[in-house]
C-alpha cells in the first residue's frame, strides 16, 4: 500500500487490539449487567470507580470495594480481584509480530486505559516490555480515554502534530475524541483488523525486531 508520508507515530491500545480481553460474558460478570458489547464497553468507560483506578487514583482493594458497590454486586472481593487480575487472557496470536513489522522509520507507542493490577502481567508475562519506545498507561499518566487530556498529553510528549499519529483502538468512543483532535485513527478489533489499517497507511514493512530506546520524543 501507498506509504503516507505526514504519519510519524503508530500508536497503539491494547485491549481487543493486541491483548485479546475475552467475550462479552466476562464483561457482564465483573459489571452485574447484561446487554450488547458496546453498550457494555460504554458502561465500563462512564464508570467513576475504573476510571479512578485506571488513573492511579485509589487503590486495588477500593477500586472492587467502589465497583462492587457501583453495580450491585455480592461477588466475594478477594473472589472479583482474582477473576479481575486474571481478565486480560494473553496476547493475540500475532501481536509481537505485528508490533515488529512497523517500519522502523516511524515511533511505536501504547495507550491504554490499564491498571497496577494488570500493567505487570502486560509488561513482563505477556512480554510487550521493551517493543515500543514510548508507554502511556493511563494508571501513570494520571488520565484515562477517551477525555481529550489523555490524548493531549500525549501530542505533548511526542512534540508531533496530531495528523502525524495513526491511532488504533477498539472503542469507538475512544477514537471520536481522537479525530476531533486530529489523529488518523481508526476502530479495529484484534489483529487482522489492525493489520488492514496500518498496511492501508503503509507504515508495515518486512523489519523485525528493531530496537527501542526509552524516549518519548521523536527527535
Amino acid at each position: 500500500m501507498k506509504q503516507d508520508h505526514n504519519i510519524r507515530v503508530v500508536l497503539f491500545d491494547l485491549g481487543n487490539v493486541l491483548v485479546d480481553l475475552g467475550d462479552v460474558s466476562e464483561m457482564h460478570a465483573m459489571l452485574n449487567t447484561q446487554g450488547e458489547e458496546s453498550d457494555v464497553w460504554l458502561k465500563w468507560l462512564r464508570s467513576p470507580t475504573v476510571a479512578a483506578f485506571d488513573s492511579g487514583k485509589i487503590t486495588f482493594d477500593q477500586f472492587a470495594d467502589g465497583l462492587l458497590k457501583e453495580v450491585g454486586s455480592s461477588i466475594d472481593k478477594e473472589v472479583f480481584k482474582a477473576s479481575f487480575k486474571a481478565w486480560p487472557r494473553g496476547l493475540f496470536t500475532g501481536a509481537l509480530e505485528l508490533v515488529e513489522s512497523v517500519s522502523p522509520e516511524y515511533h511505536r507507542a501504547i495507550l491504554s486505559n490499564t491498571n497496577a493490577a494488570h500493567w505487570p502481567r502486560l509488561m513482563d508475562e505477556m512480554a510487550l516490555a521493551g517493543k515500543f519506545h514510548s508507554y502511556y498507561a493511563s494508571h501513570m499518566v494520571g488520565y484515562v480515554k477517551p477525555d481529550a487530556a489523555i490524548y493531549q498529553y500525549v501530542i505533548q510528549s511526542l512534540q508531533v502534530a496530531p495528523e502525524q499519529i495513526l491511532f488504533i483502538d477498539d472503542n469507538q468512543v475512544n477514537i471520536d475524541t481522537a479525530i476531533a483532535l486530529g489523529m488518523k485513527a481508526f476502530r479495529v478489533k484484534g489483529i487482522e483488523e489492525a493489520r488492514l489499517v496500518l498496511n492501508k497507511h503503509g507504515v508495515l514493512s518486512s523489519e523485525k525486531k528493531i530496537d527501542c530506546d526509552n524516549s518519548n520524543r521523536i527527535v
